[in-house]
């Protein structure tokens, strides 16, 4: 469900229609055929959403979405349904018999712009930080608006504009299935901005089951980009990677095992977590660890050859992410 209007942009004498589209991102990933969980692979895990089968404690956090815990920290910021900044006035209204509900913008009285969203949508004004706060340094006010379709856990997205002499859309940010938190991380007086990056959601697993590492945006050359030096954490140790690939070979058996762990979200789980945190050449290391190789040489070219294939998937679906640039930055590829 995409925000789709034609927006009225007052003259002095004309009134002049241009289309414009936001709240809509064509690639969220949707429930596919990998959602579907084998039999075998189904119990293994009978209680899911409770308990886990051995303690990942490493990527705990990757998990505790709306997908999956009832307690997740991204919450949703406190809203308003209008907003007076300066000479502007943002306020949500109903249109053509309650089928619309849209967000329209005023400057000095006069209508100059109208976003409109299908009526089963919500739009509304952020106010944490308070609307009108200049959260990019540029001493010019911004307002915050965000969309939430209205859909099952999807999809919310928001809309940045900056109040000067003239209204501007600065930046649009895609918070998919859980939305964006913005604070002050470093105390420079501007601010981030922290969601999550559901490229991973549905690949090879449901949605619970979809690791969603954290991410945090800085605004920097006129958007907001992945704020490296806050995102990146110290590596984990060589034997801490070991435990780990050694707790997952536990509950896989042999013949099976390639199968079984790409089934298993926590294993690539790890090499997500790995990737987000700065230590991207370790995810590769991690896979060698807990990839199976059998003793046979006869049979180590065949487990050789899917792991390849593997991760070949795997980093096609990570260069999909809207922050991949970002990432290759951090991890020094």
């Amino acid at each position: 469900m995409c925000l789709m209007i034609g927006i009225p942009i007052l003259a002095s004498l004309t009134s002049v229609i241009i289309p414009f589209i936001w709240g809509c991102k064509t690639d969220t990933p949707q429930p596919s055929i990998d959602t579907i969980y084998s039999e075998k692979w189904a119990k293994m895990y009978p209680q899911r959403e409770t308990e886990r089968p051995y303690d990942i404690y490493y990527i705990n956090d990757l998990f505790d979405h709306p997908g999956f815990s009832k307690s997740s920290p991204s919450h949703s910021p406190a809203t308003a349904k209008e907003a007076m900044v300066k000479n502007y006035t943002f306020t949500v209204n109903k249109k053509e018999d309650n089928r619309k509900v849209c967000m329209d913008i005023f400057r000095s009285g006069k209508k100059i712009r109208s976003d409109c969203a299908d009526s089963i949508g919500k739009l509304a004004i952020v106010m944490e930080p308070t609307s009108g706060t200049d959260i990019n340094g540029d001493g010019i006010p911004e307002v915050i608006v965000n969309e939430n379709t209205g859909e099952w856990h999807c999809c919310s997205t928001y809309a940045i504009f900056s109040l000067g002499k003239n209204l501007k859309l600065i930046d649009i940010l895609y918070g998919e299935h859980s939305y964006f938190n913005f604070k002050d991380l470093d105390g420079d007086g501007k601010y981030e901005a922290i969601g999550r990056d559901w490229i991973f959601a549905y690949w090879k697993t449901s949605f619970a089951g979809s690791p969603a590492p954290e991410i945090i945006l800085r605004w920097k050359n006129g958007k907001y980009r992945l704020a490296e030096d806050l995102m990146k954490k110290p590596p984990p140790e060589k034997k801490e990677l070991l435990k780990i690939a050694s707790e997952l070979k536990k509950y896989v058996e042999l013949e099976e095992q390639k199968e079984q762990l790409i089934r298993i979200p926590e294993w690539w789980a790890v090499m997500v977590k790995l990737i987000y945190t700065g230590n991207g050449n370790l995810a590769w290391e991690f896979c060698d660890l807990s990839w199976p190789a059998p003793e046979e040489k006869s049979s180590r070219k065949k487990y050789l050859k899917e792991k390849k294939l593997f991760l070949d998937e795997f980093k096609k679906q990570l260069k999909k992410s809207n922050y991949w640039a970002d990432l290759k930055k951090m991890n020094s590829w």
